[in-house]
This record gives C-alpha cells, sequence and structure tokens, in this order.
C-alpha cells in the first residue's frame, strides 16, 4: 500500500506540475479553462483513486474470493462520481467546458492506467505469483 501511496504521490506532483505549466505557457487550447480548475481536478484524482485502492484492497483482504465484486462496486461508484464531478467542471465554466473536458480525459487515463498496474502488481503478490 506504501509504494502505491508513494507512486500515487509522484503521478499527483507531475500532474500538478503540468497542468500549471500548460496554463502558464499560455497553450491557447487551455486558456478559457481558470488556473484553479485544473490543479483541483489533479487533487480530486489523486483523492479518488486513493480510496478506490484502498477500497480494493481492503475488499480482497477481507474476502478474497469477492475480489470481483469489491472491484467492479467501487469502480462503478467512482465512475459515477467521475461523471458527476465532470459536468460540474463543464457547469462552473461553460466557455471552457470542452477544453475541461479534455484535460479531464487525461487525468482519468493517466489515473486508470496507474492504479490498474498497481491492482495487477498487488494481486500478483497477493496470490503468490
Amino acid at each position: 500500500m506504501r509504494r502505491f501511496l508513494c507512486g500515487l504521490l509522484l503521478v499527483t506532483i507531475v500532474m500538478m506540475l503540468l497542468a500549471f505549466a500548460v496554463k502558464w505557457t499560455g497553450m491557447a487550447f487551455f486558456a478559457p479553462v481558470p488556473l484553479w480548475l485544473l490543479p483541483t481536478a489533479v487533487i480530486y484524482f489523486a483523492i479518488a483513486y486513493g480510496v478506490q485502492y484502498w477500497l480494493t484492497v481492503s475488499g480482497m483482504n477481507k474476502h478474497p474470493k469477492a475480489f470481483v465484486q469489491s472491484f467492479l462496486a467501487v469502480t462503478v461508484a467512482v465512475l459515477f462520481v467521475h461523471i458527476i464531478v465532470l459536468v460540474g467542471g463543464m457547469l462552473v465554466n461553460p466557455a471552457g467546458g470542452k477544453r475541461f473536458a479534455v484535460a479531464f480525459l487525461i487525468l482519468y487515463l493517466v489515473y486508470t492506467v496507474y492504479t490498474t498496474v498497481g491492482l495487477v502488481k498487488f494481486v500478483k503478490v497477493a496470490s503468490g505469483k
């Protein structure tokens, strides 16, 4: 768990620096998106995927045979929360809503890949392979 959280912190720092770099360099594509919105999305993803990993791992530790069910339940719940946050971010900034959606998708892909790799490593270690 500690290794995953350290990696999550590193990914979050890199994504936060990229979010600020995009805004500071004045990329025309993300110009309508407020300065505070992208870093807030990065923090949201770090918290959401940290909680998702913790719930999935604790569910597997309690009931290893129910891993798939707990993983799917947590994933569906997090996806609904993502949709709510995405729509909220687009409503907060109507002028840059599409651009925020693109940034949200990029963050979603980065954090999903990182969490999936972390869960696969955890399952391999837990199963003894």
